[in-house]
């Protein structure tokens, strides 16, 4: 029952929420439903962050480090497992035991921000693989001038230019705020 209201709730959000193009920012659009649905379960995940990590301490060798760390451990800490029918994307989970991509990029991304990062440097992105077509979420890292992709079927951190050879970006979080996603490329 709870299940069934909180899917309503979230297509409410969607379906009222706001035009499928927005000019709040250029090329705004809606996120997808089960970030929405993902928001209503983890509202912390889905809120502001600043920046917590302490500058002086924490070379990018080091920071570097810790996304190639959480990479790992996320990527072997999930058994992959496509999701069941009545299931589907729609409920992203934050660290289950078997999952699929959703479940990958928002255990990094919570992961991530417990550790100080800042919610304008993790941002979700539902990318197209073009070898198969197939939609897939990945987590982009903004790193100084750098963008990097942490992403489930992939065991390195890469940075995005090299990984726009395997996928096309469709849309991604705003780095403003959390809760706006973004089709613009040049904003990551």
């Amino acid at each position: 029952m709870i299940r069934h209201a909180v899917r309503m709730l979230a297509i409410m959000y969607c379906v009222c929420g706001q035009p499928a193009y927005s000019s709040y920012e250029s090329q705004a659009v809606m996120p997808p439903l089960s970030f929405s649905q993902f928001c209503i379960q983890y509202p912390e995940d889905c809120q502001r962050h600043d920046d917590r990590r302490i500058r002086d301490f924490r070379s990018s060798v080091q920071r570097w480090r810790e996304l190639a760390q959480i990479n790992s451990i996320v990527n072997f800490g999930i058994t992959p497992k496509d999701p069941p029918a009545s299931r589907r994307d729609a409920e992203w989970q934050i660290f289950p035991d078997e999952g699929n991509c959703g479940d990958y990029a928002v255990t990094k991304r919570h992961l991530l921000l417990r550790s100080g990062w800042p919610s304008s440097a993790l941002l979700l992105a539902e990318v197209v693989i073009r070898a198969t077509g197939e939609h897939h979420l990945v987590l982009l890292v903004r790193e100084g001038r750098a963008v990097l992709v942490l992403d489930n079927l992939r065991p390195v951190v890469t940075p995005l230019v090299d990984a726009l050879d395997r996928f096309a970006i469709l849309r991604a979080e705003s780095g403003t705020d959390p809760q706006r996603w973004t089709r613009e490329v040049s904003a990551f």
